[in-house]
């Protein structure tokens, strides 16, 4: 590794909307002197930490991720920790928040929190909400890569489109703008609404409100939204702590693609959305809503000019390459701790004898077949036994993580 350069081992649990920006964010720091290599969570082994880099792990939860920490811990080697949602307080039922909810989840993100040397976010609700487990905090710019979107060529429509895109764990922030559908297309003959991975609840297909199935690549996701040159992008949240906490991507997307978006009036657009300058901020009333949607339908010179604002504030603010040296300097932060405080991370590893490494890996073995019970039965669980069958025992002698089952993949953040 050559002097001055910083060495980072992402850790993710799959290719998941923030994994996939984040991911483009260490690109951007590469010219600032940043290398990364990336590897999934269930492929983790020993082999991949090295003493001379700074592991950055994104968003994971998985049970098994104590015995890495614990290593880390033992062999005085620092570590970042990046979180871009509150998982404690997530509500409704998806599989997403079930994950979250799971105990086991819970001790390991508090654990991966408390021992950080830096918890990394976008969010200055929840890095207050975060310091109760740890006060290490630090909240970096957010941004957006506007070479996602290079190139796009806009659909040309006379129709006046207002589209939403999302995970399905959305259709509770979507109720808030059900009342308005209909209202609105009996008033604006030429409107239609678009969704992308989520509809509103109770809210079926028909020739002017499309459905569009969601896709994994963040890259695909964005460009879909650019391409289909929507005139007004929503971005309902309803008020509570999870979505208090969020970061403002919807403005950051709608401005780069040249929408004029209309969001909730909460954090996290209270931050960062100029109300009738770079977008319009509503309460939760239909009315309000309805009022605000009708607005940039019969006034396209007002909607054109906030969208350009917008676009350019965005640029301005929020562009890949403006805010990649502000992460630089967290990476070097920590990369400082681990050259001022050599970590011994082989000779914490030998020094667990192999009967404990053997333990351990039961211990998540153990994990795991209790969560293939409880979510498949019998079945479920003979299925696992014979796959780690198939992989060879010589993995129960080292440290090893098979995660229990990783979060459901959203197509964004």
């Amino acid at each position: 590794m050559n002097h001055g350069e910083l060495s980072v081992t992402m850790v993710i649990e799959g290719e998941a909307a923030t994994s996939q920006l984040v991911e483009r964010l260490l690109r951007a720091c590469q010219p600032l002197g940043v290398r990364y290599t990336k590897v999934h969570f269930a492929a983790l082994t020993f082999s991949h930490l090295d003493g001379r880099a700074v592991p950055l792990f994104v968003r994971c939860g998985d049970p098994s991720l104590r015995l890495w920490i614990d290593l880390l811990k033992r062999a005085h080697h620092p570590y970042l920790y990046y979180i871009d949602d509150n998982f404690w307080e997530l509500q409704g039922d998806s599989p997403l928040v079930r994950y979250y909810r799971d105990p086991d989840v819970r001790h390991s993100l508090e654990f991966v929190v408390a021992h950080a040397n830096q918890v990394l976010t976008n969010s200055e609700v929840l890095a207050c909400y975060l310091r109760r487990f740890s006060p290490r905090l630090r909240v970096l710019p957010a941004f957006f890569d506007f070479s996602l979107i290079g190139g796009c060529v806009r659909e040309q429509t006379p129709e006046l489109r207002i589209g939403f895109a999302g995970s399905p764990s959305r259709g509770d922030d979507l109720e808030l703008i059900c009342p308005i559908i209909h209202p609105v297309l009996d008033r604006i003959p030429n409107a239609v609404f678009e969704f992308c991975g989520v509809m509103p609840p109770g809210v079926q297909p028909t020739p002017r409100i499309r459905f569009f199935e969601h896709t994994s690549s963040y890259a695909d996701f964005i460009r879909f939204q650019a391409q289909r040159n929507w005139a007004i992008g929503v971005a309902p949240l309803r008020d509570n702590l999870a979505n208090r906490a969020k970061t403002d991507n919807k403005y950051r997307e709608y401005g780069a693609c040249g929408i004029a978006g209309v969001y909730s009036d909460i954090p996290p657009y209270q931050g960062s959305v100029e109300s009738g300058i770079t977008g319009l901020l509503v309460g939760p009333s239909s009315e309000a809503w309805l009022s605000a949607v009708l607005q940039f339908a019969v006034q396209p010179g007002q909607r054109e000019e906030i969208a350009r604002r917008a676009e350019k504030d965005v640029r301005k603010r929020y562009c890949v390459e403006a805010v990649a040296g502000v992460w630089c300097d967290a990476i070097r932060a920590t990369h400082a701790e681990l050259l001022r405080h050599p970590s011994h991370l082989t000779r914490a590893y030998l020094s667990g004898t192999v009967l404990k490494r053997l333990a351990q890996s039961l211990g998540v073995l153990c994990l795991q077949i209790r969560d293939a019970y409880r979510i498949g039965g019998v079945r479920m669980v003979l299925s696992k036994i014979a796959q780690r069958l198939s992989s060879g025992w010589v993995n129960a002698l080292a440290l090893t993580s098979s995660p229990r089952r990783r979060p459901p993949s959203t197509p964004a953040p």
